[in-house]
């Protein structure tokens, strides 16, 4: 009895930790302090021993700590197996997608749905599922969108699985572009680039969105609002001191000064720019681009 109360003192002071270590990762991503989190709240002394595994928090504490942080209770409680798990077989499946082993990909999703317990695995599989249905035309695009919407309908889905819900809507996004119903695909990107995105990891993520919408005013030939767009997006990538579209963006935007005839200057500012990210972050096959079709109009070119 003895042994079995220490077992189980083990494993609440692991849930603890895990908590508090999931409660400081989420503060700090937000740049808040400790006493920014606890205002109104609680003492920062409460919250530091929280972080630190030291106290269990209350449920009521709990609540409100999520409410402040702007996530759902539930992301305190986030199993690193199953997060790596989810990571694992994305991937995989991501890797197959891109070989075009669609027998292989059916034959695991299958697989994976018959032993799934997890609610995000499970819409993760689906949506893998629905997306190389489209792909192979066993299922048109119409059919997979309104499927794709639906996983969507939950409103929960927003507050527990917000990176899920942002991924299914920009593939429904995808897949109007891919039929040339811009329209549709603008509001989607327009109604999520509206919403709040706390997170390092959330910001992120909208700037894919903001790249993929940039495409899609190439397509509609909106050369002034690519322009508005990308200096948006610049500041942001600038501010998050992120690397991952920036290079696009200043690509994109000197494409609209081009052809809006803008000043040489400013085209050769823009192009110039994008290349040296591209060439920073070992981008070759953008960067091989620009020296192909780009070196007349760019202040220098590595080829």
């Amino acid at each position: 009895m003895e042994q079995e109360l220490t077992l189980k003192e083990k494993s609440m002071n692991s849930l603890n930790i895990s908590i508090g270590n999931e409660i400081k990762r989420i503060r700090q991503e937000r740049n808040w302090t400790q006493s920014e989190l606890c205002r109104g709240i609680c003492s920062q002394a409460e919250i530091s021993k929280i972080e630190n595994g030291r106290n269990s928090p209350t449920v009521h504490l709990l609540q409100q700590i999520a409410e402040r942080l702007h996530v759902s209770v539930s992301a305190f409680f986030i199993d690193e197996k199953e997060k790596n798990n989810f990571q694992t077989m994305d991937q995989e499946l991501i890797q197959l997608m891109r070989l075009n082993q669609h027998a292989e990909m059916f034959q695991r999703i299958d697989q994976y749905l018959t032993e799934a317990t997890d609610k995000d695995v499970i819409i993760l599989l689906r949506y893998h599922k629905l997306i190389i249905e489209e792909r192979t035309k066993m299922m048109d695009y119409r059919t997979c969108i309104s499927q794709l919407l639906n996983m969507t309908t939950d409103e929960k889905m927003v507050e527990e699985s917000f990176l899920l819900y942002l991924r299914i809507q920009m593939s429904i996004a995808i897949l109007y572009t891919n039929y040339g119903e811009y329209r549709h695909s603008d509001a989607i990107y327009l109604s999520l680039l509206k919403d709040e995105y706390h997170t390092v990891e959330y910001k992120k993520v909208r700037l894919k969105i903001l790249y993929n919408y940039i495409r899609n005013l190439i397509k509609q030939k909106d050369y002034i609002a690519i322009l508005k767009e990308t200096e948006s997006a610049i500041n942001e990538s600038n501010h998050l001191q992120d690397l991952s579209y920036l290079g696009h963006f200043y690509y994109q935007r000197g494409y609209a000064l081009e052809q809006l005839d803008s000043p040489l200057k400013l085209i050769q500012d823009s192009y110039t720019l994008a290349y040296g990210i591209f060439l920073a972050t070992e981008n070759t096959s953008y960067a091989n681009i620009l020296e192909e079709h780009l070196a007349d109009v760019m202040y220098f070119s590595l080829k």
